[in-house]
């Protein structure tokens, strides 16, 4: 009897925790949308934060839209020296890095010289940071990820669903799982930079 007592509040709780409403989702912090004629000779363009801008190789009309705008540092996420902005940036004074990444193989490290970068342009005070690859869509969208979730507190998830709103190309299907795994603690930019 003891037993059957014992399997019937058993059934009784497991049915009311089934009832019982999920918490809601947490809400997806509001984000930024790609625009395309927002600023001449740049496209899939956004502004991520105040410090921090994002899009596609510009043309040289962009880059002075870019500086115009305010735009000081302009980060390249291109491979090679034949994707080299500076015959574009001639006639301006942005200031040029450029951190070669690839596609298909995000690095730690590379993310990590990115966030630096943008960090010590917000510390001086020196304007934002431009940062783009050929389509602003793949290796500028983890590098982007990456900052949300380091930089803004952001879940992996969040700053994913993010990511694929930029046009992100699926065929790179590991890079999610690279983000979801990514130890944002030791990503933080350092203060003696």
């Amino acid at each position: 009897m003891r037993h059957l007592r014992d399997i019937g509040l058993t059934l009784a709780a497991l049915t009311a925790a089934g009832c019982a409403t999920a918490p809601p989702p947490l809400p997806r912090p509001a984000t930024t949308h790609p625009c395309d004629t927002c600023l001449p000779g740049v496209i899939n363009f956004a502004k991520v934060s105040p410090t921090l801008w994002r899009g596609a190789q510009p043309s040289r009309e962009g880059f002075q839209a870019l500086e115009k705008a305010g735009v000081t540092t302009v980060i390249n996420l291109r491979i090679g020296e034949d994707n080299s902005d500076e015959p574009l940036l001639a006639g301006t004074g942005l200031r040029y890095i450029q951190i070669p990444m690839k596609a298909w193989s995000p690095d730690a490290g590379q993310l990590k010289q990115f966030l630096q970068e943008v960090e010590n342009v917000r510390r001086q005070g020196h304007g934002a940071v431009f940062v783009h690859c050929q389509q602003g869509r793949d290796r500028t969208g983890y590098s982007v990820a990456a900052y949300r979730m380091v930089m803004e507190g952001w879940t992996a998830d969040q700053a994913i669903a993010e990511m694929f709103d930029f046009r992100f190309n699926r065929i790179w299907r590991g890079n999610p799982g690279f983000l979801r795994k990514l130890d944002t603690a030791t990503l933080k930019p350092s203060a003696d930079r």
